[in-house]
């Protein structure tokens, strides 16, 4: 009886912006639970999408080697062999991409009836490692998380904006639950019980305490992940990221490069050699990956994008143009094509979210903070439901027992 009139009391004195920030913290995140454990545990799942390729797509690694890498041309010329072999003519190169020392180089290929060969060489032999027209089973299992994680295996249309407002509520139920977790008198208990798990109480309190103290130590990992990819869901928030990180507008309307000389013949006779030593020279070697996009119209230019550290983080890139005839380098003609080292603070974090989002920023640690960002954000539905379950029936159960 004391203790029902003692709850009774304090009920009676939570103030109606406490009262309210409880209703919208529980029934939120009664609401949008299912989700956001889907997108978490398969954010979680795709943090580790390069570790899990290292061991299986053995292709992708040579054994380093003290020589110069095979030029362009000399590589092209070793597929082109291959094919020959192979009955295969009319090919077409679209790319190609250059990995630091430890890594093949990968050729795509257009061939007849629109089906595309990812070609695998190694290069300081040209020996053709693979030649791969399909996914290999790792990459379709990592298109699937990805598919429940950015659209929860919805067309896109449709899952984006599910999954995109899923992550605002779940924005909402953090800072509710803070506001929640907050204690009414910092007494030596109240700061215990807020900030230790009891590790040895029973299940129901062990499920509190994992839901309240873990929750609020991971809340600021777990809300950089969940602001971060809500960019990819809503044009608006992203522009609005921007125009507050930058005090500009963001346009991201596709602009191609034009070469300056579009007719006659080209001066070199193999044009990709060229580009490819002239980033080489440019960059004295210090690079993770240098991708050559081959032109594909009468007027367009060579686009080259040269990744720096271990190749895989996409904010540190130094993106060139080259003519297609005289190969002379041509000026950047969109925002994020602008090098990485003349953006102001604000275009750099902007540039960092998709590496900050998936873990891979700083490398090892960050992924494996993210990854248990990802699976206490996952579990914190669960936890939540749990313990609404049992404050809503648990007691009526034991009332009934007694």
């Amino acid at each position: 009886m004391l203790t029902a009139i003692k709850r009774r009391n304090l009920k009676a004195k939570k103030s109606n912006f406490r009262k309210v920030s409880e209703w919208l913290h529980l029934w939120l995140g009664l609401t949008s639970g299912i989700i956001v454990f889907i997108v978490c545990f398969t954010g979680g799942l795709w943090v580790w999408r390069y570790e899990v390729w290292r061991y299986t797509e053995k292709h992708w690694f040579v054994e380093v080697q003290h020589k110069p890498y095979l030029p362009p041309s000399k590589l092209v010329a070793r597929s082109r062999v291959y094919f020959k072999t192979h009955h295969i003519a009319n090919d077409t190169l679209t790319s190609l991409k250059y990995w630091k020392p430890g890594r093949s180089v990968t050729l795509t290929f257009t061939l007849p009836g629109q089906q595309q060969a990812e070609m695998f060489l190694n290069p300081y032999t040209g020996a053709v490692l693979k030649d791969q027209r399909e996914q290999s089973a790792a990459d379709e299992f990592f298109l699937f998380v990805r598919a429940g994680h950015r659209f929860l295996w919805l067309p896109k249309k449709i899952g984006s904006p599910v999954v995109g407002s899923a992550c605002i509520i779940f924005v909402i139920t953090m800072i509710t639950g803070l506001i929640w977790w907050y204690p009414t008198k910092w007494t030596k208990k109240a700061v215990k019980d807020s900030f230790t798990v009891k590790w040895r109480a029973k299940w129901k309190r062990l499920n509190i305490d994992i839901h309240n103290v873990i929750g609020l130590y991971s809340v600021l990992f777990v809300l950089a992940l969940t602001l971060s990819g809500i960019f990819f869901s809503f044009e608006w928030f992203k522009k609005g990221a921007y125009q507050v990180l930058t005090w500009k507008t963001l346009s991201e309307k596709r602009i191609d490069a034009v070469s300056d000389t579009t007719v006659g013949q080209a001066r070199f006779a193999h044009q990709e050699d060229v580009v490819w030593h002239k980033l080489i020279r440019k960059y004295d070697g210090s690079f993770g990956s240098i991708a050559i996009n081959i032109p594909v119209k009468a007027s367009s230019a060579y686009e080259t994008t040269v990744y720096f550290g271990d190749g895989t983080l996409l904010y540190n890139r130094a993106v060139n143009f080259f003519d297609r005839k005289t190969l002379q380098v041509l000026p950047p003609v969109m925002q994020h094509d602008q090098p990485y080292e003349k953006l102001s603070a604000g275009e750099k974090l902007f540039r960092m979210n998709f590496d900050i989002h998936t873990g891979q920023i700083l490398g090892l640690p960050t992924k494996i903070l993210a990854f248990f960002a990802c699976m206490i954000g996952a579990s914190m539905p669960i936890t939540g439901f749990i313990i609404w379950y049992n404050r809503k029936w648990g007691r009526s159960r034991k009332i009934k027992k007694s």
